[in-house]
């Protein structure tokens, strides 16, 4: 989500100063992330940002007719049932995954016993959230399958086209690309659901060509993902 937010304001050409707190999400007055503080003001989310940044005069889609901004509505609240959940599903659900990796990231910045409280805390609230929307009895081949369905859809809408809509980026290309590049660079126990999203050429194509547009040369202003990227840059 939080590079999500990032390229939003990076293509909004919006400057931004990105602050990594090991609390974050209890300094969030919804308690997730992310979130922006502007004067004196506080506002978290992705959804509630970009009408925040919008208020100030700043959209991405204005140049869509109204057909048009209700797909891209339909395609973000797929890409936030489909990949987002997944990604909460492997890192949460998947026990070798939650105790190998989740739970040593998770907890890192807490001193025992507070960090496995926190983690057990965190995996508890995920799988509340999993058990009300369905996801909860799901297996992980069914994840991974729901995951190709949501990239098989992206591919299709994006097609040759350099973004989603036309010819300049909107809050959808922001969001893919977000969830994408996270899911690309992101080490986990398997490696099969980067391998899903690296079976649609056109889809990884898009991200690198937004990483590059976007974030190259930017270290300061866009230092979460290049820290990702020199540990696994798409270029290379």
């Amino acid at each position: 989500a939080t590079l999500c937010f990032q390229a939003f304001l990076q293509m909004c050409n919006l400057p931004v100063r990105v602050i990594c707190r090991a609390n974050a999400e209890y300094m969030s007055p919804s308690g997730k992330l992310p979130f922006i503080h502007v004067g004196n003001q506080v506002v978290s989310e992705l959804g509630p940002i970009v009408q925040f940044v919008k208020a100030k005069g700043h959209s991405l889609s204005d140049g869509l007719d109204e057909v048009q901004k209700a797909e891209m509505k339909a395609y973000m609240e797929l890409v936030n049932n489909m990949l987002l959940t997944a990604e909460l599903y492997l890192q949460w659900c998947d026990d070798v995954t939650v105790e190998e990796i989740t739970h040593p990231r998770y907890g890192s910045p807490y001193p025992w016993p507070l960090n496995r409280i926190l983690s057990y805390q965190k995996q508890w609230e995920v799988k509340r959230k999993m058990k009300a929307i369905g996801w909860a009895g799901k297996t992980l081949e069914q994840v991974l399958e729901d995951v190709d369905q949501c990239c098989h859809a992206l591919s299709q809408r994006l097609g040759t086209q350099p973004y989603f809509f036309n010819k300049q980026p909107t809050e959808l290309d922001a969001l893919v690309f977000g969830h994408l590049f996270t899911i690309l660079t992101t080490q986990l126990i398997t490696d099969e659901l980067s391998e899903k999203v690296k079976n649609y050429s056109n889809l990884t194509a898009f991200c690198r060509r937004i990483e590059q547009q976007y974030f190259e040369g930017h270290e300061k202003e866009g230092s979460t993902i290049a820290a990702r990227s020199s540990k696994k840059s798409l270029l290379r």
